[in-house]
């Protein structure tokens, strides 16, 4: 098996480019004892929202996995390798800070 960074970069992508990395993180920890159902809700509604199956499998399988959710939580609160190369910047200029 793959390690789960590679596994759900694309996820990891779009939660960023959507600005919805941090309410991905908080969710993950919050309704961490729900994650198992959250899977099986993925695997349900996965063929009637017409998703990507790999994409949502693999999410769904980091879901029901404990250290697969925690390196996404992770990955999904530390700066992106964008940000890294320019000192943080990207996160205070979308925060409204000089």
């Amino acid at each position: 098996m793959r390690p789960p960074s590679i596994d759900l970069d694309a996820w990891i992508t779009f939660a960023r480019r959507q600005r919805l990395a941090g309410w991905a993180a908080f969710l993950i920890e919050s309704f961490e004892p729900l994650a198992p159902v959250g899977a099986q809700m993925l695997y349900l509604i996965e063929p009637v929202l017409g998703l990507r199956r790999s994409t949502t499998r693999r999410l769904a399988r980091a879901l029901e996995d404990e250290e697969a959710r925690a390196a996404l939580r992770r990955q999904l609160t530390e700066d992106s390798p964008a940000e890294r190369r320019s000192g943080g910047r990207g996160r205070e200029l979308r925060n409204g800070s000089d």
